[in-house]
This record gives C-alpha cells, structure tokens and sequence, in this order.
C-alpha cells in the first residue's frame, strides 16, 4: 500500500478524521460520544494517513507545557489495521512534536495498545486506571533532539 500520511489541512480532513474517530471508538468500541469530538480538537495538531483517497488513520498531539504533548485519538480502520498505519501516524506526531520544540510524549494507552507504543519507545508510567470505562494505562516518551549542537 501506498499511504500518504500529512498534518491535517483542511475542514474535509477534520471531517474525515472526526467520521473516522466516531466508527472506531463509539462504533466499534462502544465508548460514549464524546470521544468523537473535544475542546482540545481546535488546539491539536492532527495527522491524517489516507490510502487511495480514503482515511484511514489519525492521531493528535495537544500541547500540556512547554515540553511536553499528549498522543491522543489515534484510530485506524478496521481493515487496515496491522499493515503499520498507526506507526507512521505516530511517527508523523512525534516530528510534530520536535518541529514545536517538545521533548516529551504522553499517552493514556488502552491496554491492548500498551505494546504497540512500548514497541516505539514508550514506557509505562504507572498503575491501570479507567477511562470512559475503559482500562488505561499512563506511558512516556523522551524526544531524542537530532539538531546538531542541541542540549538535551
């Protein structure tokens, strides 16, 4: 497959990443709604991964402090699972990060999640906890700086 995955840039994204966020999560998860949608949407920066004209992924990163950004709201379809979509979206997010002069990454992971991120760097930062129901658990990520000179 030839993906393409980029920054959201348009209305048509944000309507495709929220169709698609809503199908996974309230859809095939049964997580309440609000999922779909947040106030923190307007602030993130959000990747988009489309195949063939159809998205297929998305992720997004809001800004917490100064350096540090939370993953959130990563979704791929159903059928493209496995095929390394969730990868480079989280790739994408991550030089996001380092472009906004972040050095650090969180993300509240579903635990059927936990190895995929643990598998790029991530590392767990505490006990389980529920979200919407639905058990979590905290991880971190240290952005490693490729600027040359740069301190970390």
């Amino acid at each position: 497959m030839a993906y393409i995955v980029r920054f959201a840039s348009s209305s048509e994204d944000l309507d495709a990443l929220y169709a698609l966020r809503r199908q996974v999560f309230e859809v095939e998860q049964n997580i309440p709604r609000p999922l779909d949608r947040d106030p923190y949407d307007f602030n993130a920066d959000h990747v988009v991964a489309y195949d063939d004209g159809r998205l297929v992924g998305t992720g997004r990163i809001v800004r917490l402090d100064a350096r540090t950004a939370q993953v959130g709201r990563m979704a791929v379809a159903a059928d493209q699972r496995e095929r390394g979509v969730g990868a480079m979206v989280l790739d994408a997010l991550e030089r996001m990060a380092a472009m906004r002069g972040l050095r650090e990454l969180v993300v509240h992971s579903q635990l059927p999640a936990e190895q995929f991120y643990r598998n790029r760097g991530f590392a767990r930062d505490g006990e389980t906890f529920l979200d919407q129901g639905v058990p979590h658990v905290a991880m971190r990520k240290l952005l490693v700086r490729e600027a040359a000179g740069a301190v970390p």
